[in-house]
């Protein structure tokens, strides 16, 4: 609020106060009035100086009468009296007067100078005008306004309009009276803004995922005409990514700075993928090892983990799980594979192993399990030669019913005569009860007898087209049929089925001419599924066969061992019978060899009835050439 004068009440405006002319004009008549009434008095003043004062009565009246400090009366009388004569003014009068003058010019003058004095107050500029409020750059001219700013006494110039955000100069140059404080009349010059355009950081908009190509992101608050873009703005492979915003001429970032802005943005991982090639595997002798391939999407770590280690464990190299068997059970393959590069962990896939692994007891191993152990050529690791697996033959054989006897196959060696026969093969022999060894053995034991159904190489007494041609061999044992359309009434269809499953024909070199003939060229081989053994197959020497058997033959281990040759009836385990051998007698168109009732070597006529000792093989493997009449391994 402005001040006022102590005497005439002029208002005197604060220096913070724009000009008003009001309020100067007001001032300017309290000034005018009271000059005029100091100008009234003075000249009422002059004028008394030549008059006389007014008589009321012949009196002066008491208002004309100076103030005197003296008795009015005597003297004061006589003065009036000599006044009345004497028209010369009384000195004292006149020095009053002058008084009275000097006083009025001195109020002039005061007045004079306080007029001047307000004058020089009036036409004082004390504040130096300013831009008022904020210009903000919009691509349009821009001209400020001012605070203290009266165009009345200013002139505005330098720059007053401006377009692009920056500093401008603009200059004030008072007019006419008017004066700044320091009582200079010279331009000043004011600087006033346009402040850049203030932009919001830009962030990523859109969602990326790895595709295997490169892509770009799309960005929220992004205008190509206020800021350029920068850093890295296209990638291929799932991560993060720093892309820049730099703000072009007339533009900045909320917290004022026009610097580059590094700004994040992301490719994710696409969703992981699993799968194997295999669900379930089985392992067992002949395969103790398995692997499962993995196929996943990316290149995220694969592992794999067993549930029963014990029974199978696992490794994993690249893309393979590689499966081994460790004990027999079951177990679960669970396969993993970590988050890769460009891809998310998918979830997880097992696969079912079943381990068939053999025990050390033979006759605690099925049949399956045995021709896996054969296959492998693993037999000798597992099993002995000796080592017994039961069966029961059930059925007719010929004219002789067997029902659910009770017989054990007993192993007579491992890769017999495998230069011959091939490898990977365990040989059987069936002829034990318990300990006991046995020959089956029919109703007419040891009976020469004509007619088909009994166990004797031939129906008549012949040994013409040796062991390929006997009655024994095609019909009896069955070999003119297969183990899973076996012969009715044969042997080999009253063997187990389980044992027929695996079974698989061998070769075999025996004499197949016969008639009493002992020439190398008498020696061929059959390819049968059950046969008898050979005279030096058991014996390890030769005393009645074709002298050339022996060239293609082995005895087998376990006779070499010293194993009896003794066998019994099957239907009286302590009464001991000759069994037949498959070699026809050298000398004789009617003999086979057999082996006698004490073990020794021996011969009788071919249509006698004899025990039953057959063996067979189990492997898996026949790779069988020709060569003239024979058949090599």
């Amino acid at each position: 609020m402005a001040n006022k004068t102590t005497n005439y009440k002029l208002t005197k405006p604060l220096e913070s106060e724009f000009y008003d002319v009001g309020v100067q004009n007001e001032n300017m008549d309290k000034i005018d009035a009271q000059m005029k009434a100091n100008a009234d008095a003075v000249e009422a003043l002059q004028k008394g100086q030549s008059g006389k004062a007014d008589l009321v009565d012949g009196k002066v009246p008491a208002e004309q009468l100076p103030n005197m400090n003296y008795d009015p009366k005597g003297t004061a009388q006589n003065k009036v009296s000599e006044h009345n004569l004497d028209q010369t003014p009384p000195p004292y009068l006149l020095n009053q007067i002058g008084t009275c003058v000097e006083a009025a010019q001195n109020a002039q003058d005061a007045a004079n100078a306080a007029l001047e004095a307000v004058s020089g107050i009036v036409y004082t500029i004390n504040v130096l005008p300013s831009q008022n409020g904020t210009l903000t750059y919009n691509g349009q001219a821009q001209s400020p306004s001012w605070n203290a700013y009266n165009p009345d006494a200013l002139t505005l110039g330098g720059v007053t309009t401006g377009t692009n955000a920056g500093t401008y100069t603009a200059t004030f140059t008072p007019k006419g009276k008017y004066k700044w404080a320091d009582g200079t009349q010279t331009a000043k010059e004011v600087t006033w803004t346009i402040s850049a355009a203030t932009m919001t950081i830009p962030t990523q908009s859109n969602s990326l995922t790895y595709t295997g190509s490169a892509q770009s992101p799309t960005w929220n608050n992004y205008d190509s005409g206020k800021m350029t873009l920068g850093g890295t703005t296209s990638g291929t492979n799932a991560g993060s990514y720093n892309a820049t915003f730099t703000p072009k001429t007339n533009y900045k970032w909320a917290d004022g700075s026009t610097g580059a802005k590094t700004v994040a943005w992301s490719i994710a991982k696409a969703a992981g993928s699993l799968s194997l090639n295999k669900t379930s595997i089985k392992l067992t002798a002949a395969k103790t090892t398995d692997t499962i391939t993995v196929t996943r999407a990316g290149n995220g770590t694969i592992t794999a983990t067993s549930n029963a280690p014990t029974v199978a464990s696992v490794s994993v190299s690249g893309g393979v799980v590689t499966v081994t068997a460790k004990g027999k059970g079951k177990a679960t393959i669970t396969v993993s594979v970590a988050a890769g590069t460009n891809h998310t962990a998918p979830a997880n896939k097992t696969c079912s192993v079943e381990v068939t692994l053999p025990t050390k007891v033979l006759n605690d191993n099925s049949w399956a399990t045995i021709r896996e152990v054969s296959s492998a050529g693993l037999g000798a690791n597992y099993w002995a030669v000796g080592d017994v697996k039961e069966i029961k033959i059930n059925g007719k054989v010929g004219n002789t019913t067997f029902s659910n006897l009770a017989v054990n196959a007993f192993i007579l060696g491992f890769n017999h005569n495998s230069a011959r026969e091939g490898g990977n093969k365990i040989h059987f022999q069936i002829g034990k009860i318990g300990s006991a060894a046995v020959a089956l053995c029919d109703s007419k034991y040891n009976t020469n007898i004509s007619g088909t159904g009994y166990f004797s190489w031939n129906t008549s007494n012949t040994n013409s087209g040796g062991w390929n041609a006997c009655y024994k061999r095609k019909t009896l044992y069955g070999n003119d049929g297969t183990p899973t359309s076996p012969l009715a009434n044969s042997l080999m269809a009253a063997l187990p089925s389980d044992l027929r499953a695996v079974m698989q024909p061998v070769t075999k070199y025996t004499d197949n001419t016969g008639n009493g003939s002992n020439s190398s060229g008498n020696v061929t081989t059959t390819t049968d599924y059950l046969f008898d053994l050979s005279e030096f197959e058991v014996f390890g020497t030769r005393s009645y066969a074709n002298q050339y058997e022996q060239n293609y033959q082995a005895q087998y281990d376990y006779y070499k061992a010293g194993n009896t040759k003794i066998a019994n009836n099957h239907t009286a385990v302590t009464t001991a019978v000759w069994w037949g051998l498959r070699s026809p007698v050298y000398d004789n168109s009617s003999y086979f060899v057999i082996v006698w009732t004490d073990g020794t070597g021996g011969n009788t006529n071919a249509n006698t009835s004899g025990g039953l000792r057959p063996g067979f093989c189990r492997y898996t493997r026949s790779n069988v050439v020709t060569e003239g009449k024979r058949l090599f391994r």
